[in-house]
């Protein structure tokens, strides 16, 4: 353990050492071993391993070394999070303000939905889920309207991945409801289930888009299925609707309005 945790903190300094300051930084691998006070062997094994995975480059005539495009895209996703949480939360109040009823937040990590963030609803009966709680893309409406409008070859991927013998739902769910419940999630532009994560309870869940036009997450109502009738599902599932619709906005998604 101690080795691999040698090895990345050579990594970390590597990176930190080719951070740009001001302007972008190239460096020799002996000016980096000289830096870091490492054997050249040592600051080439690992400069190769990063290059091949992107997180730095080198350039094929100086043979220098600089930061990738790797470190961006991990960097714009943590980005993305933080972005999608701060934008929503006020939009995420207002919903739950006129709903009654407890708003979360999600996101997807591979194949997992996860929550990063809740409004709890003003009423003594209400659901409260824990934020980082985290269940497979195919159970709850938050997570199932994510993977409902996932690009289809990501959606196929995702849905081959799933061990569908073992499945952590209250309620039997098979591969082929759920391709239907799919097809039909975007026909209707939200998701909604009764009694899967937790017991007595209903959601609706709706998507929001990123300015890659992507799915980053979604925007959820949920609360007791005694208080979901179905003319609360009309207006809660609308009311989702339009607030994700604004929260896409803002977040730069210049596309089909879900309105």
């Amino acid at each position: 353990m101690n080795g691999l945790s040698g090895v990345i903190n050579k990594v970390v300094q590597i990176l930190d050492l080719l951070l740009p300051q001001g302007t972008e930084k190239e460096m020799s691998v002996t000016e980096i071993s000289k830096a870091l006070n490492m054997p050249i062997q040592s600051a080439h094994r690992l400069l190769s391993s990063l290059t091949e995975h992107g997180f730095v480059s080198q350039n094929e005539k100086t043979k220098r070394y600089k930061l990738g495009l790797s470190l961006m895209k991990y960097g714009f996703l943590m980005w993305d999070s933080l972005m999608l949480r701060t934008i929503a939360r006020p939009f995420m109040e207002e919903l739950s303000k006129r709903t009654k009823e407890t708003v979360y937040l999600s996101v997807r990590e591979n194949a997992e939905g996860i929550y990063i963030d809740s409004v709890d609803s003003p009423q003594v009966l209400k659901i409260s889920e824990p934020i980082g709680l985290r269940l497979p893309l195919f159970i709850g409406a938050s997570n199932r309207v994510i993977l409902a409008f996932l690009k289809p070859e990501l959606q196929k991927s995702l849905l081959e991945s799933f061990d569908w013998d073992d499945v952590p739902s209250l309620k039997p769910l098979s591969r082929s409801y759920i391709e239907q419940e799919l097809i039909a999630i975007k026909q209707q532009g939200y998701a909604m289930t009764t009694n899967e994560a937790t017991e007595g309870t209903t959601g609706i869940g709706v998507p929001i888009f990123s300015y890659e036009n992507t799915v980053i997450g979604s925007l959820n109502v949920a609360g007791p299925s005694i208080r979901f009738s179905e003319e609360s599902i009309g207006k809660y599932s609308s009311m989702a609707r339009k607030y994700a619709a604004l929260i896409s906005n803002e977040l730069g998604y210049r596309g089909r309005n879900l309105q």
